[in-house]
């Protein structure tokens, strides 16, 4: 509910405002703004809301933070009214139209602050009321620069019995009343707010993380193989001699089992092909059920959240929850080449060509850091930077993985084998093409692209 007439007119009777200096203006969200006075004894700050659910003016004790970088109107009020004395304050008749006379130097200007529902604006004119800038400029209405704004002070509208509120016991003064029945309610609006962000994130995050779940779980299925496709393998090498190139089955003499093949392949390359992937599968299994723990945890965390968030009355308490700035893309700092991304407490670094790639390896890494690489494609060099004393969670490096793959050319594949060693493993060839190096004690990490994977370090989730 906004003030009404009768009600602003309380709070500038309130308001020792003329003969008062503007010191300064600050806007700490996109509808309010804080002027800022000062006169002998006593210094007082006003706030302007321009949200439509709460148009008002009134005295504040609360300093509220200012924005980050001050707009347009803000910065041009600055320059043009900051350290003018009030010569005179009042409202257009009941028209909710407040004129605040100013004066700096020689210069007289006037301030407009007009609390409507529907146009609320505050407009700075000079002393022929000719519109030097406004909040919010409105052609249609003629309330832009240079043309002329000239409210007409009506009296009491007619049919209308208006009362202001009643000031309740324990206030010193209707602008404390105010700042406290709006505060309270602002409050409780963003808790609302802040709740369903939340939820809406975790619930994002949770349905994300069981399709993960779920889809790990299939590929450990496939990664308890392994015997299988060792015994395959066994089997097609013993038997070589009887496997002609073109089958495409080979049925066992012991036990009848049908083993596909590969037509175009020897049955020795058919037996090393099944070596391969059971060697695949023991590496992936203890991947998997590591992930698979993990994403448990994560789950179970993500459900707890949300039954927490009932609770939780506190703002600084849920923005604390919001994941969206500890883990999102964020192009690199000033100097650093490349990308950067953040998983847990950890960053990595991306060089997407042979110029980043050798900046960072020259500049950015360290020995004991890690660095991944596709294994048969070109791509991107993927670095984890790691603090002191500290190992590389299985978290961050499939994280670091999924980066290596996704910015590789087996990205439309879906899935690659990796190289990942410690940059101290690095070896520069001898007249080498910038940003060329041969990894030394490498291991294999196989990894198939994980989209929920991407989309939070993206910072999407």
């Amino acid at each position: 509910m906004s003030l009404n007439w009768l009600e602003i007119n309380r709070v500038l009777e309130e308001l020792p405002l003329e003969g008062a200096f503007l010191q300064n203006i600050r806007q700490c969200s996109y509808t309010q703004l804080i002027l800022e006075f000062h006169r002998p004894g006593k210094s007082f700050n006003i706030l302007v809301c321009l949200d439509r659910k709460g148009l008002r003016l009134h005295e504040i004790q609360g300093r509220p933070p200012s924005l980050s970088k001050p707009p347009r109107f803000t910065s041009y009020m600055r320059s043009r009214i900051k350290g003018a004395r009030v010569t005179g304050a009042r409202q257009l008749g009941a028209d909710r139209i407040i004129r605040v006379d100013l004066k700096k130097g020689e210069r007289e200007d006037k301030l407009y602050i007009r609390l409507w529902g529907g146009a609320s604006n505050l407009i700075l004119c000079n002393h022929e009321d000719k519109i030097l800038d406004a909040f919010s400029r409105r052609p249609a209405r003629k309330e832009i620069p240079g043309e002329l704004f000239m409210p007409e002070e009506e009296g009491k509208p007619p049919g209308k019995d208006y009362q202001s509120r009643l000031l309740p016991e324990g206030f010193g003064s209707y602008s404390e009343f105010l700042e406290e029945l709006y505060g309270t309610r602002e409050k409780e609006e963003k808790i609302t707010d802040l709740k369903d962000r939340l939820r809406r994130s975790l619930e994002y995050r949770q349905n994300s993380i069981k399709a993960s779940l779920k889809n790990q779980e299939k590929k450990l299925d496939d990664y308890r193989n392994e015997e299988k496709y060792r015994r395959m393998a066994d089997t097609l090498m013993s038997y070589s001699h009887l496997i002609e190139r073109g089958q495409a089955e080979f049925r066992t003499p012991d036990s009848d089992e049908m083993i596909p093949l590969d037509p175009a392949k020897t049955a020795i390359a058919n037996g090393q092909d099944y070596y391969k992937k059971a060697g695949k599968a023991s590496r992936g299994r203890d991947l998997r059920e590591e992930e698979i723990i993990n994403l448990r945890m994560r789950l179970a965390q993500i459900e707890k959240d949300l039954e927490d968030l009932e609770v939780l009355d506190d703002p600084e308490d849920l923005e604390a929850l919001l994941p969206a700035v500890k883990e999102q893309k964020k192009e690199s700092g000033p100097g650093i080449p490349g990308l950067s991304f953040t998983s847990g407490t950890f960053t990595i670094l991306v060089g997407r060509s042979a110029k980043e790639n050798e900046s960072l390896l020259g500049r950015y890494v360290r020995g004991n850091d890690y660095w991944l690489h596709s294994r048969d494609s070109p791509g991107a060099y993927v670095f984890i930077r790691l603090p002191r004393g500290k190992t590389v969670p299985l978290e961050v490096l499939l994280d670091a993985g999924n980066l290596a793959l996704f910015y590789s050319k087996s990205k439309e594949s879906g899935a690659a084998d990796l190289y990942y060693t410690q940059v101290k493993y690095l070896r520069k060839p001898k007249e080498g093409k910038k940003g060329l190096v041969l990894p030394t004690h490498e291991k294999n990490l196989f990894v198939k692209l994980d989209d929920s994977r991407i989309n939070r370090l993206k910072g999407k989730v």
